[in-house]
């Protein structure tokens, strides 16, 4: 988690970061053929998505990554979830990549409903569902909230409403005390979750998670009266632990498996 004084959109969202640090990767490099998706968000904004279908494909799995993580990144550690008998429609925030705006914490839940409106009008009947890691984990589940989603998965999830608690951020607070203040009220995650009551529920988080802490993953998880299961990660010696799932083939397959269960059966 990025601290940059006085903006809380920039120390949750730093696009800047995913743009010379991310992966640059076209899909296509590895065999994976998709369609580039424009929609247009509520603040007239155009946003890009892939989307990799095939013909018999039921259901599409949204997906959204984190902070300072671009389009290909997200793509990175989610590949595996293509060609398996769902859409898997990627996409990234305004102001990230191509995007038009400026990162705003205020448009996430926007551009995931564009998104989501997308898939429901293209695909009129058929299940969504919604994988998001870090703050994409905070958008599926607030999406979740509004819209009818068949099952989210989220890696790494935290409450941006309690981040500065949840990982002693005393300081942050000092120099700036209306810092977590100024995260809008529709990604209290904790809230969020209250109100989603019966979609199934996958977490994954790892004990040493560097940026979003496991006890608070945990709570929210104890808090939640929906259908859920709890994943702890076990990835490989040196890799990333906020992104476990990454190198760690079990919890891939148990990904797998949740939403094969809820979105083709």
């Amino acid at each position: 988690m990025i601290f940059i004084p006085g903006c809380a959109s920039f120390w949750l969202l730093y696009p800047g970061m995913a743009e010379s640090n991310d992966p640059h990767l076209d899909p296509k490099d590895a065999g994976y053929l998709y369609q580039t998706v424009a929609v247009t968000n509520s603040q007239g904004y155009q946003l890009t998505g892939w989307l990799f279908e095939n013909p018999g494909d039921r259901g599409t799995v949204l997906i959204a990554g984190g902070n300072a993580q671009n389009i290909s990144s997200t793509y990175s550690v989610s590949r595996y979830l293509i060609g398996n008998g769902f859409r898997v429609l990627v996409f990234s925030y305004q102001g990230f990549g191509n995007n038009g705006g400026h990162a705003e914490l205020s448009s996430l839940i926007g551009d995931a409903q564009v998104f989501y409106s997308f898939a429901e009008n293209k695909y009129k009947g058929e299940p969504i569902a919604f994988v998001g890691y870090s703050t994409g984990a905070v958008t599926g589940l607030c999406l979740g909230d509004r819209k009818s989603l068949s099952a989210v998965v989220v890696e790494g999830t935290f409450n941006p409403k309690t981040i500065i608690e949840d990982k002693h951020l005393y300081l942050a607070m000092a120099v700036d005390p209306m810092l977590q203040s100024s995260v809008p009220d529709e990604l209290d995650t904790r809230r969020c979750l209250s109100e989603m009551k019966s979609v199934p529920v996958l977490f994954l988080h790892n004990y040493n998670d560097p940026l979003a802490p496991y006890e608070s993953a945990r709570r929210l998880f104890d808090g939640y009266r929906g259908p859920k299961e709890f994943i702890d990660t076990k990835p490989s010696a040196g890799e990333d632990a906020h992104y476990g799932s990454v190198s760690d083939p079990d919890s891939r397959a148990r990904v797998l498996a949740f939403l094969k269960l809820h979105l083709t059966s």
